[in-house]
């Protein structure tokens, strides 16, 4: 005896099928999104490793292959040696070069993140409706060349300049003071031409945290200074570091301020470099420089 279906049973079935259908669809959707995805990161930075393979690994690695190549007349040979690592490192004006390097490089990045914060922090949490414009008031000094920003430094350092005139105007000083060539000139031009990457870099990190934390803490009891120190510090390390870190680098590998405020008596790495290159014409002890 055959069993007649309901008409129903025939469109549940067809549903249940449906359904079947879109959810295998839907995993295999998801299993091609997600191998798409796995391999999407590695492609975007492949091409980034690629230029900084070609560009800064390869030229480097020369540079440092050359180091250790003997030189004669002015010309590297195929000999290898340490004899340029040992005439570097056991010469005290070379040793004093860096030296006076790693201190100018430690100085300038303490000086911007100190001075930063404070414009990052004002920039960050000022509700004036002229904050653009404070923001890019504070960071017009990157329009100018860092040449024009020294020579305006010279200008106001030299023995005949702005300074020595104001203090003698003012009976602070009776004699004229060299404040050029010296370190402390080198140290306060580079910290004014490189002020606004510690800006920026410590403004970025003052964005993310909430301003809700310091009226938080402050409502619990803690006053600005607690709240300064325990909530707001640690969370804006990052970007003091990275700050510090940023202006370091620049200043450790900046030549044109050194040699403006500087001069010859007192060199750092890049002027150390540009002398070995272009007067003495020593390729070898040029590149040993540029690997150390």
């Amino acid at each position: 005896m055959r069993v007649r279906r309901a008409p129903w049973d025939g469109l549940a079935a067809q549903a249940v099928n449906g359904r079947k259908r879109r959810a295998s669809c839907a995993s295999a959707k998801r299993a091609v999104t997600s191998a798409v995805g796995a391999r999407v990161p590695w492609l975007l930075i492949a091409v980034p490793a690629a230029v900084l393979l070609v560009f800064f690994v390869l030229p480097n690695a020369l540079l440092l292959s050359a180091s250790f190549l003997k030189s004669e007349a002015q010309e590297l040979t195929t000999t290898p040696t340490l004899e340029n690592y040992a005439f570097l490192f056991t010469r005290r004006l070379y040793l004093d070069v860096f030296l006076r390097t790693l201190l100018v490089g430690l100085a300038v990045g303490a000086l911007d993140v100190l001075f930063g914060f404070p414009l990052a922090y004002f920039l960050v949490r000022t509700r004036s409706r002229f904050k653009g414009l404070l923001i890019a008031l504070s960071l017009a000094p990157l329009l100018a060349s860092v040449v024009v920003r020294t020579y305006g430094w010279y200008i106001i350092l030299n023995r005949f300049g702005v300074a020595n005139d104001a203090l003698l105007g003012l009976g602070i000083i009776e004699d004229r003071i060299p404040f050029m060539p010296s370190t402390g000139a080198i140290i306060v031009g580079l910290a004014h031409a490189l002020l606004p990457y510690a800006v920026l870099s410590i403004m970025g990190s003052l964005n993310g945290i909430n301003p809700n934390l310091e009226s938080a803490a402050m409502s619990l009891g803690a006053n600005r200074t607690r709240t300064f120190f325990h909530v707001v510090l640690p969370l804006c390390l990052p970007g003091i570091a990275g700050g510090f870190l940023l202006v370091f680098s620049i200043a450790i590998s900046a030549y044109a301020t050194p040699a403006i405020l500087g001069g010859p008596a007192t060199q750092v790495a890049a002027t150390a470099i540009y002398n070995f290159i272009v007067v003495i014409l020593d390729w070898s002890l040029a590149r040993r420089w540029r690997s150390c």
